[in-house]
């Protein structure tokens, strides 16, 4: 699961220990089209044209990251980079976006129940200062992810490995009671909470990547949260990059790591990450020839540009889902009537309808795609209801409803939705909204810290199971940013996770989302589609359902 700053879709010091510099070859080839400045004008060789003939990948990458700390992180410019710089036990296969690749681990077997995975790791694997990557190290990792210290956002995607809720919630001290074992060198067990056939495509998220043992105590403590270890000169990862440059709202520069136990078989010899916040002057510098990939279109271009440059325009429907998260704590949300009502009031039809920009209305917090599981369809706007429902709850026609706010993190698209949002409410129930934007980092704070009325939310999957969303709304959840608590609703995810019989357990979940949705502690919006631009010269892209590319398999055409 992971946080999307931008439709389409979100550290740093000291330590002993350094990645070599960029090699000559690199240096001198992103010297030469940086310096030269090179434009699209006349015909003459852009950056881009200069910088895929050097096998550098230039990215438009939305937000600067908040972190590079595999652990850390929940954004999507975040976990874009991280997944260069870091590897798991297994990678997306880029070609079907339920299916793993061998990554560290080069082969594993599980049990009949889907409760014990053994896992056998390639002896080549290297971190990127030359020490092998061990099973030990895994568990460090997870030892790491899950110490209640850290604070870790996503340590609940780990609480399906046996007592690590409980280690993690601080019910436990002794982490040789959690259910991750290293009985060698190259192998690691884990032993789950419950079933879980849908294992390895978690595992190829950043939450349960390893991290250099080494590198970390350089730079503090494991449960630090403010430890600098992830940063350009002390981050040593296993991944098939280093991370070179970190120049803050400027640029990250990764170069290919020479220790991945795959280098040879990956084409890129970098990637520069830009971070352009706003989609118009993004598009810019893809037409001017300064990116090879944007995040995304601005409303309104996608046809013109899909007339001008029909090879380059992408579209991509992600499982992702476009919430607004009510602060249930206080009042008013603290009245079922008030979220109810809002909820009713507003028309997702006309809401996509007016944003052109792909989307489709969605009524549950699962989006639709997911095999089996009936999503929630988009309901009718009831504004005869919702008005009833405020008047009940002390506010007629709106009068004397408190002045509210919705927190969007700084993104036109973001700030139009809530616009749109807003003018519905006010023209339907007479209540003013305001809206409120954020730089990315300040917002991950004020929504991680409850300090907000309105959040905009947006969740995209790692994996093919309703869970990856219902268990966010748990009570205490680490992502329940909303403060929504109901022991009924936790007790049916919790059966649903013992049923290994698929169609019973999904019907539990259906179950669960109901009864979350019938007490609306999130107001569901819209599905997530991605279109971008693409070079038509980048290969081996692939197909993604969040956003997340493997880069190791990505190259330039060569004509």
């Amino acid at each position: 699961m992971r946080r999307e700053p931008a439709l389409n879709i979100p550290w740093l010091l000291q330590g002993d220990i350094s990645i070599p510099k960029l090699a000559s070859n690199l240096v001198l080839a992103l010297g030469l089209f940086l310096a030269l400045g090179l434009s699209a004008c006349g015909g003459q060789t852009t950056k881009a044209d200069q910088a895929a003939q050097n096998g550098i990948l230039i990215i438009g990458n939305g937000a600067d990251p908040k972190t590079l700390d595999p652990h850390l992180l929940i954004g999507m410019p975040e976990a874009n980079i991280v997944s260069a710089l870091s590897e798991g036990l297994v990678v997306p296969d880029p070609d079907s976006v339920n299916e793993v690749r061998p990554g560290v681990a080069e082969r594993w077997v599980h049990s009949s129940d889907f409760r014990r995975w053994t896992f056998h790791l390639r002896k080549d694997a290297r971190w990127s200062d030359g020490t092998p990557v061990t099973a030990q190290d895994f568990v460090y990792g997870f030892h790491r992810m899950l110490t209640p210290e850290l604070g870790a956002e996503g340590a609940d995607l780990l609480h399906v490995i046996r007592n690590a809720r409980a280690f993690n919630r601080g019910e436990i001290d002794d982490f040789g009671q959690v259910g991750v074992a290293a009985p060698d060198t190259h192998r690691l067990e884990l032993t789950l909470e419950y079933p879980a056939p849908y294992l390895l495509p978690m595992l190829a998220g950043t939450n349960f990547f390893p991290v250099n043992r080494a590198a970390v105590e350089a730079g503090g403590d494991m449960g630090d949260s403010q430890n600098r270890w992830a940063s350009a000169g002390n981050y040593v990862g296993n991944g098939p990059f280093l991370l070179s440059e970190w120049h803050v709202n400027r640029f990250i520069l990764l170069e290919r790591n020479p220790q991945y136990w795959d280098a040879a078989n990956v084409a890129l010899n970098g990637i520069r990450f830009v971070p352009i916040e706003d989609p118009a002057a993004e598009v810019d510098a893809f037409l001017k020839g300064e990116l090879h990939v944007t995040q995304t279109i601005p409303e309104g271009s996608v046809a013109e540009l899909t007339r001008t440059h029909p090879d380059s325009v992408m579209r991509e429907d992600m499982l992702g889902a476009y919430v607004y998260t009510l602060n249930v704590r206080s009042p008013p949300f603290d009245d079922l009537r008030v979220r109810k009502a809002l909820a009713l009031a507003i028309d997702r039809t006309s809401l996509v309808n007016e944003l052109k920009s792909g989307q489709k209305p969605i009524g549950g917090f699962v989006p639709p795609g997911i095999p089996g599981y009936d999503a929630v369809p988009a309901p009718a706007p009831n504004l005869a209801a919702a008005r009833e429902l405020l008047a009940q709850a002390g506010y007629p026609g709106g009068r004397g409803f408190p002045r509210l706010s919705v927190l969007v993190n700084r993104y036109p698209f973001h700030e139009t939705v809530a616009r749109i949002v807003t003018r519905q409410w006010q023209d339907g129930l007479g209540i003013k909204v305001s809206v409120q934007a954020e730089p990315w980092k300040d917002y991950l704070d004020s929504t991680g810290d409850g300090d907000f009325q309105i959040a905009r939310s947006g969740w995209v999957a790692g994996y093919y199971d309703p869970g990856t969303f219902l268990d966010i709304m748990v009570t205490d959840g680490l992502n329940n940013e909303s403060g929504w608590s109901d022991p009924a609703y936790d007790a049916l995810l919790a059966k649903a996770r013992q049923t290994a019989d698929r169609p019973t357990r999904l019907a539990l979940m259906r179950e669960a989302e109901d009864m979350m949705l019938a007490q609306q502690p999130v107001i569901p919006l819209m599905n997530y589609s991605q279109t971008y631009l693409l070079d038509p010269r980048v290969k081996g892209w692939g197909n993604s359902i969040n956003g997340n590319h493997v880069y190791k398999f990505i190259s330039f055409a060569t004509n």
